[in-house]
C-alpha cells in the first residue's frame, strides 16, 4: 500500500516553507511537488539501505537531481526525516481505514498487523530517527487510533477476538511488534510475524 506523496507534501510545504522563503507561505507548484516526491522516495530508499547518517548526495543520486534542488525544497536531512515521518503517520492512517474496510475483521485485522510489521521492517534502520517526530495527539493519530478501536470492536463483535480484548490490546500489540523488528537480524521478518501469530491466538475467542 502507498500513500500518494504529492498529496501529503503539498500540505507539508505550505505548512513549513523552506528556509530561504519569504514569512508567507505560497502554493507549490506541480513540477516542485513532483520533485518533492521523487526525494522523499529516493530518501527513503536510502535510509532503509544506509540509515539516517546517509548523505544528501545519495540521495540526490538516487533522486536523479542535483543537490542544489534538494536543498531547496528541504533544509536538510532533518526536514527530510520530518517528511518522511508524517507520510509514516498519513500511510499507517490509510492502512487501518482499508482494513477497516473489509467485510471480514479478522482478515482486515490479519492484514493490518501485517500492514504494520512490514511497514517497519522496511524502515528498521532508521525507525529510531522517527520516533521522536511522531506524535501520538495529531489529528491523524488520533483518526487512527479510532479506527484500530472500531476494527477491534467489530473483530469482537464477529466473535473472532474475545470479548474482553480491547482496542488498547491492538495498539500495545502494535508497539510490540515495533520492538521485536528492531531487535530482529536486519532482513529476518520471522520473528516478528511469529509473535504475531502467537499473540493473536491468545485473543482469539474460544
Amino acid at each position: 500500500m502507498k500513500l500518494n506523496v504529492s498529496s501529503v507534501l503539498s500540505m507539508l510545504v505550505t505548512m513549513t516553507p523552506p528556509a530561504n522563503s519569504s514569512n508567507t507561505p505560497r502554493a507549490p507548484r506541480r513540477d516542485a511537488l513532483r520533485n518533492d516526491a521523487i526525494i522523499v522516495d529516493a530518501a527513503r530508499a536510502v535510509f532503509a539501505e544506509e540509515g539516517p547518517q546517509a548523505s544528501m548526495e545519495s540521495i540526490a543520486s538516487r533522486a536523479g537531481l542535483g543537490v542544489g534542488t534538494i536543498y531547496r525544497r528541504f533544509a536538510g536531512k532533518e526536514a527530510l526525516l520530518d517528511a518522511i515521518a508524517q507520510l509514516f503517520v498519513e500511510e499507517m492512517d490509510q492502512a487501518a481505514a482499508a482494513a477497516l474496510a473489509d467485510p471480514d475483521p479478522a482478515t482486515g485485522l490479519a492484514w493490518f498487523l501485517d500492514f504494520v510489521g512490514t511497514f517497519n521492517a522496511e524502515k528498521r534502520r532508521y525507525a529510531a530517527s522517527l520516533v521522536d517526530r511522531l506524535s501520538s495527539n495529531d489529528d491523524v493519530s488520533v483518526r487512527t487510533a479510532e479506527r484500530v478501536r472500531q476494527l477491534t470492536q467489530a473483530a469482537v463483535d464477529a466473535g473472532y477476538l474475545a470479548q474482553n480484548v480491547t482496542g488498547d490490546d491492538i495498539k500495545a500489540l502494535i508497539v510490540a511488534i515495533r520492538g521485536v523488528v528492531a531487535a530482529s537480524p536486519d532482513g529476518d521478518d520471522a520473528p516478528w510475524r511469529r509473535f504475531v501469530r502467537i499473540h493473536l491466538t491468545g485473543l482469539r475467542a474460544d
